[in-house]
């Protein structure tokens, strides 16, 4: 929203899976966020235990959340996702005096939580009307970029940091945050948890690739070996290079998940887009190329990349958030090729830029693994 925003994460910090991705010199996660974990969507005793152990004034609103958002055919867990991302589930101090956790304004101050829980689910569901589904989409309405409240310019980074808190909570950042179109019971979630909705709730059951498990095997780095890409035309957007009029390609490319031999990945050309690898989650995410690393912000934070991986000279790639992340992958850490960074998702997004133009990626991965 336009309004005055009452509170934002620190931009050092990038969280998923419960991990903090130290994005900025002497950034640390704060104790709140290692309270999230992979729920079912309908799951309000699982929400409440985790607001409970985040020490949030939240704690015991999970039937409220369950409640509200189902009502609107929006995920609950992207609501959580939404206060965690704005007042620190409300743990902020100023948002408890007026029960706002999601910086809903200007200033607006409601009776109970309850209330802001109801208003943020419909807004999204108006949102919704609108044609605002992916939270790339409603990050630009909800928080847009320039706006005269945000003088940090932090508004850019609401749709990766909100990615992030999904994505901990088991739901699909690049999915829109329709209750219909996200998985109601994700692989991650414990066994057992509540998975359905209240009887009668319409639900679409979409594709899950199963999650990877220790007897699946380790992960197979995969890089590039020399085979010829095949750019779909002649400008970047086509993946050419248009100083050679050829494919552009990565040297050293490894492709970005190593998953067990025999795992599925596939993937689709984007374009200029950042392109979408799905593969099970929990599957190894590597550094596609060697760099350092760099937090993503403005329009390419908008779009769901996390972090870039910066190659010396003119190329640079980005990833989408994980779902988790290795010890050491902080701002300014050097990587090499291949090297393990984290978890997947199930969703991994990555783009490529070259010279500041965006370059279709999709031909270097076909080059470097096929799409199953």
């Amino acid at each position: 929203m336009s309004s005055p925003r009452l509170a934002r994460i620190a931009s050092g910090a990038l969280v998923a899976g419960g991990v903090a991705l130290l994005l900025a010199s002497g950034g640390s996660a704060e104790g709140w966020v290692n309270s999230l974990r992979c729920t079912a969507q309908a799951d309000a005793q699982a929400i409440d235990v985790q607001l409970a152990a985040a020490g949030s004034p939240l704690a015991g609103q999970g039937a409220t959340f369950v409640r509200e958002g189902l009502a609107n055919d929006i995920d609950p867990r992207v609501l959580v996702a939404i206060a965690a991302q704005e007042t620190m589930l409300m743990t902020y101090g100023p948002a408890q005096q007026i029960n706002n956790p999601f910086g809903l304004g200007p200033g607006i101050q409601f009776d109970t939580p309850a209330e802001a829980i109801a208003m943020a689910a419909s807004t999204l569901n108006r949102y919704a009307g609108d044609g605002l589904v992916t939270l790339a989409q409603i990050g630009g309405r909800w928080a847009p970029v320039g706006a005269s409240n945000d003088p940090q310019g932090l508004n850019g980074g609401w749709p990766a940091g909100v990615s992030s808190f999904f994505t901990t909570l088991g739901g699909d950042p690049y999915r829109p945050v329709q209750a219909s179109a996200q998985d109601p019971a994700p692989t991650c979630a414990p066994a057992g948890a509540t998975a359905a909705p209240a009887a009668g709730y319409a639900m679409m059951e979409p594709q899950v690739i199963p999650a990877v498990t220790p007897t699946d095997g380790p992960g197979v780095v995969v890089v590039w070996g020399g085979q010829a890409p095949v750019a779909g035309g002649s400008t970047m957007a086509d993946g050419a290079d248009p100083r050679t009029g050829q494919a552009a390609i990565l040297e050293g490319f490894a492709f970005p998940v190593a998953a067990p031999k025999g795992s599925p990945i596939t993937y689709q050309p984007a374009g200029a887009r950042p392109v979408v690898i799905t593969s099970a989650p929990g599957a190894v995410v590597v550094a596609p190329v060697s760099g350092t690393l760099r937090i993503a912000k403005g329009r390419a934070a908008a779009a769901g990349v996390g972090f870039w991986v910066d190659a010396p000279g003119r190329d640079r790639v980005g990833l989408g958030p994980l779902a988790s992340y290795d010890p050491g992958i902080v701002e300014g850490a050097k990587v090499t090729s291949g090297q393990p960074l984290g978890r997947a998702t199930g969703s991994t997004a990555i783009l490529w830029q070259r010279d500041g133009v965006p370059v279709a990626i999709q031909p270097m991965l076909a080059a470097t693994r096929p799409s199953d």
